[in-house]
């Protein structure tokens, strides 16, 4: 009887242990995901202007916590629902931060990334936060490729 005891005392310890480190991993894992989310999401604005040989803009909409992929560019005070524009929620535990853009950043409001029909951009870095830990991504896009690298961090 005192060896059931043991073992089951050994049980709710090993466990105590490994569900909160579980638990960390899944919320990372999903973190990650949001992050190749909005890359592919870039990479695809970039192929498409390159294939139909038209700019294409990928929008961040910082105070509504959403981005989308619209044709050309979107304008700060235009509802991207309202061409009918594929829209991305962010999970409610993530958030924009803020967009660096080559003249500006912003902290609040809305932005754009434009890809030319030659494969450039319009360069710029989007700085995303997840809101429960203390990690974090730059996604950053070059002016001359239009091609996107992703930096995690941890403040």
């Amino acid at each position: 009887m005192v060896e059931l005891l043991v073992v089951l005392f050994l049980i709710g310890l090993m466990l105590s242990i490994a569900v909160p480190s579980f638990i960390h991993t899944v919320e990372t894992l999903k973190f990650k995901a949001t992050a190749r989310k909005i890359v592919s999401t870039l990479r695809y604005a970039r192929n498409t202007a390159v294939f139909k040989q038209m700019s294409q803009a990928v929008g961040f909409d910082i105070d509504n916590n959403l981005y989308y992929l619209g044709g050309q560019k979107i304008d700060e005070d235009e509802d991207p629902l309202s061409r009918n524009i594929k829209t991305f929620k962010l999970p409610s535990d993530v958030s924009i931060k803020s967009m660096e853009m080559v003249k500006e950043r912003i902290e609040s409001g809305k932005g754009n990334i434009l890809f030319y029909p030659d494969g450039s951009s319009s360069s710029g870095a989007i700085i995303v936060k997840n809101k429960r830990t203390d990690e974090g991504f730059i996604i950053e896009v070059d002016i001359f490729t239009g091609l996107t690298h992703v930096t995690f961090y941890r403040e």
